[in-house]
């Protein structure tokens, strides 16, 4: 697990403790035969050989939409009726990763334990802020959208249920979850949502109430790149109008899902030797204690590492 590790840490910025705390609380035993695969397609695909062991039907790259990463995944369980669905967004900065990093030994083992409990799988791709026609990080977010819209409305043709998803995500995936999982918009399929390494809002202003040594325009103007990230994240120039949209804390609600979350970076300042700590300004727990403090304050349900494991969070959500 070393190797994957050091990967992880240098390309998402997350810390081993998370993976480590996932790892501990997978199944002592995943492995399943995966060499019979039933001759039946879903949408045109014809099932492949799975990325890990399991007895699960696999369909590589289904279409969502037109655009290039604009596809995902979907693993039906064999073994059990189709209980739920839980809709997975890889982490990346919406810059880089894809949903392959899910099926990584870390994380394949969780899966395999929610196909066990009758969960089905979607694991998708999105948009990046650096590609062509991109509205910044609204792209990826509606992408998100168009994930939920598509398996609402071909969920027969899937073979999973329609009103029993719940979105997870990691870093920027947990992002999407909560931008589409919150507020008034949502779909009422959503019945959860889980994100690990979540940020608290995309209004990045937010962001100088949580930590006392980050100001944006300051960070600005100590680096013209920095600037064009923030400018490229916006879609253009900030304005009022698109922080609302983003500010998705301002949306939570009682009757919202209940929500997972775990932000394992106990720190709260982003400067550690005159140098920005991304991890801390991406990940801290200060993020997560916001989320949970205006849930507290509506009243919605929310858990986390304290309370469960994520995946026992996923089970007892959809299949009880």
């Amino acid at each position: 697990m070393k190797n994957y590790f050091q990967f992880y840490i240098m390309k998402y910025s997350l810390t081993p403790f998370l993976l480590l705390f996932l790892f501990s609380c997978s199944p002592e035993d995943s492995s399943q035969d995966n060499t019979a695969l039933k001759d039946t397609s879903v949408l045109g695909v014809q099932p492949s050989i799975p990325p890990f062991q399991t007895s699960a039907l696999f369909y590589e790259n289904i279409s969502y939409d037109t655009k290039s990463r604009t596809q995902f995944d979907l693993l039906l369980p064999q073994e059990k009726p189709v209980a739920g669905v839980v809709v997975l967004f890889h982490g990346g900065s919406f810059l880089f990763g894809g949903k392959a990093d899910f099926y990584l030994d870390e994380f394949s083992d969780i899966l395999s334990g929610l196909l066990e409990n009758g969960i089905a799988i979607v694991n998708a791709e999105y948009s990046f802020l650096t590609e062509a026609q991109s509205e910044g990080v609204f792209t990826p977010l509606k992408d998100g959208t168009q994930v939920i819209d598509f398996i609402t409305t071909n969920y027969s043709s899937l073979g999973i249920p329609k009103d029993n998803l719940l979105l997870a995500g990691v870093s920027a995936g947990a992002g999407i979850a909560f931008w589409n999982g919150l507020g008034k918009t949502r779909s009422n399929s959503i019945k959860g949502i889980l994100g690990l390494q979540a940020q608290s809002s995309y209004d990045l202003y937010m962001w100088e109430g949580l930590f006392e040594d980050f100001k944006v325009d300051s960070l600005k103007q100590v680096n013209s790149e920095l600037e064009k990230l923030f400018e490229q994240f916006y879609g253009g120039a900030y304005n009022q109008e698109k922080a609302k949209k983003l500010d998705y804390l301002s949306e939570i609600e009682s009757s919202d899902p209940p929500f997972y979350v775990y932000n394992p970076v106990f720190e709260d300042k982003v400067y550690q030797n005159e140098v920005l700590n991304l991890d801390v300004l991406f990940h801290s727990f200060k993020h997560a204690d916001l989320l949970r403090k205006k849930a507290t304050e509506v009243g919605l349900p929310f858990s986390g590492a304290y309370q469960e494991a994520p995946q026992e969070f996923i089970v007892r959500i959809l299949a009880q």
